[in-house]
């Protein structure tokens, strides 16, 4: 089989290089046809390159973020037009981001983007059940329009490493955006009330939320507390993950963290690590608490602490979720298991 793999999208990001790659390992052979140009210039570019194709593939997917591209991709190709969206673009923009709160013009502008993609794509891929349903109600398409497929995991850079050692001290670690859902503030204040309990958290990530985290680390002055807001190697990024005890997902009380499942969720399971994480319809299609994840209330500092303490404290159940976590990865998140998900959709839209 031949897919186009089409848009604006970066090829390095997670979920667009595990599909890919995955793909590649069920014997698919890719043919990108991508342009990131400013303005109207790209669709231009677009063209050139999609003409040369020929369509001499078997569908076309357009990859994450792609949803403007959408329409575009539907005028110019006679097969099926397949969007990785993930989530809307006005839930990843305006609701995480927090973009244009104020500018009507521009979120009736995202709207429409989203929704010409959804009803313009011949098949919708979104991250979870949540989404999956949302988007039915939202743009008023039928079920088997859209698809959840999760997002995996890049497994170049994150997979277990029984080589490198644990730090002494019992360490918990974030890893990603600062974004609204991620809630780190909580993570810093939890951090706080575990300061003597041999217990040390460390942070690796900026963004958004960057002056808020700032405000609560000078407030709290936590003296367990590492953060590292620079960009690291990615062999560097790796180690300074596995020498943790425990990975830390998302803890804020934020609409988005229903419908998501964030990288780093994959990450620990492909790591080989415990995850604990805020209670949300999203992770829980995912994992079992207790079984392979440990779920902590949002928006609840002292509750991720206790979470922290619990792990701290029981080696067996450590042992358990990292056991049970890798297994679900194994069974059902590799890229080449998701990338079948993938071609299955293909077979049917053919």
């Amino acid at each position: 089989m031949k897919i186009c793999y089409f848009g604006i999208y970066d090829a390095e990001f997670g979920r667009n290089k595990v599909y890919m790659s995955g793909l590649r390992e069920n014997g698919v052979e890719i043919r990108e046809c991508v342009d990131r140009s400013r303005g109207i210039i790209k669709y231009w570019n677009l063209w050139k390159k999609h003409r040369a194709l020929g369509n001499s593939y078997d569908a076309l997917i357009v990859g994450y973020p792609g949803h403007i591209v959408t329409p575009f991709a539907q005028l110019i190709s006679r097969k099926p037009v397949i969007l990785d969206a993930l989530c809307t673009l006005y839930e990843g923009e305006v609701i995480s981001r927090g973009k244009y709160r104020f500018n009507i013009f521009m979120k009736a502008w995202i709207m429409c983007i989203d929704w010409l993609a959804v009803k313009l794509a011949d098949h919708v891929l979104v991250e979870t059940e949540a989404q999956r349903l949302y988007f039915i109600q939202r743009f008023s398409v039928i079920p088997e329009k859209v698809s959840r497929v999760f997002t995996g995991v890049d497994e170049s850079v994150f997979h277990a490493d029984v080589s490198v050692e644990k730090h002494q001290v019992f360490t918990a670690v974030f890893r990603g955006k600062f974004l609204p859902e991620a809630g780190v503030t909580h993570i810093i204040r939890a951090a706080k009330l575990l300061e003597h309990k041999e217990v040390n958290v460390l942070i690796l990530g900026n963004g958004y939320t960057s002056r808020e985290v700032s405000r609560c680390m000078d407030e709290l002055h936590p003296q367990n507390v590492t953060w590292i807001s620079e960009h690291l190697p990615e062999d560097e990024l790796r180690t300074k993950i596995l020498q943790c005890h425990v990975a830390l997902g998302q803890f804020e009380k934020h609409q988005r963290l229903e419908r998501t499942i964030p990288h780093k969720a994959f990450e620990a399971l492909s790591m080989n690590m415990p995850y604990v994480t805020g209670r949300s319809k999203g992770i829980e299609e995912l994992l079992t608490d207790g079984v392979d994840g440990v779920f902590a209330e949002c928006g609840n500092p002292e509750d991720i602490a206790a979470k922290i303490l619990m792990l701290k404290n029981d080696s067996e159940l450590r042992n358990t979720l990292a056991t049970n976590g890798m297994a679900l990865y194994t069974r059902a998140l590799t890229p080449k298991v998701l990338a079948q998900s993938i071609l299955e959709i293909i077979s049917v839209q053919r």
